[in-house]
């Protein structure tokens, strides 16, 4: 039997080989504007099909990092008996088979980078300048609620452990530095429905 995870990605590889490809360069909420982004024109039904089951992934995501609530931090952790920000991020991502590095550093250019407007559940948020003389990114978040003004995300502070923090605090908005969506997640920038 088919998981979800299994039948999204060869729903994505069928579309994308059996449709038209157009190299686009007009991506407004992106930084990278040197990239050539693929845009692949499906139908309405199909994109429908593929937002529905990114959406239940994102969930599937979301739920698995809520069972990690209250687990403490521990430099270099990936398991529940502690984790680093960086090692829960790329644990939650692991199970739904996203592989990411296990540095925050590193882990920076998995996703296009959005709009901080166009921020969506599931997209991982990164901070710098939280740890002295470190360059790039230094903390990571996955964003996990977003409301009118906010953004809530789960992570892994010093002081908590795993859990929820707001965007809009003193503390994280100083850090803030970008979000990024991975390219599974990115469903309609990726896929265009064609006009007849």
């Amino acid at each position: 039997m088919i998981n979800k995870r299994t039948a999204l990605l060869i729903l994505v590889i069928t579309i994308s080989s059996c449709s038209f490809v157009f190299s686009q360069n007009t991506n407004t909420d992106s930084t990278f504007a040197d990239t050539i982004n693929p845009v692949v024109y499906i139908t309405q039904d199909s994109l429908d099909f593929l937002i529905q089951q990114r959406d239940s992934l994102v969930d599937e995501l979301l739920h698995y990092a809520d069972t990690f609530l209250g687990v403490p931090y521990r430099w270099a952790g990936r398991s529940r008996a502690g984790f680093d920000c960086s090692g829960f991020v790329s644990t939650i991502f692991a199970h739904i088979n996203i592989s990411l590095s296990t540095s925050a550093t590193y882990m920076e250019g998995s996703g296009r980078q959005v709009l901080d407007s166009l921020i969506k559940v599931g997209d991982i948020i990164y901070f710098q300048g939280t740890q002295r003389n470190h360059v790039g990114a230094s903390h990571v978040a996955i964003a996990y609620e977003i409301l009118p003004n906010d953004v809530i995300f789960i992570h892994v502070a010093v002081k908590g452990g795993v859990r929820y923090d707001r965007l809009s605090s003193a503390y994280y908005t100083k850090y803030y530095y970008k979000t990024e969506r991975i390219e599974i997640f990115d469903v309609e920038y990726r896929y265009k429905v064609r006009n007849k």
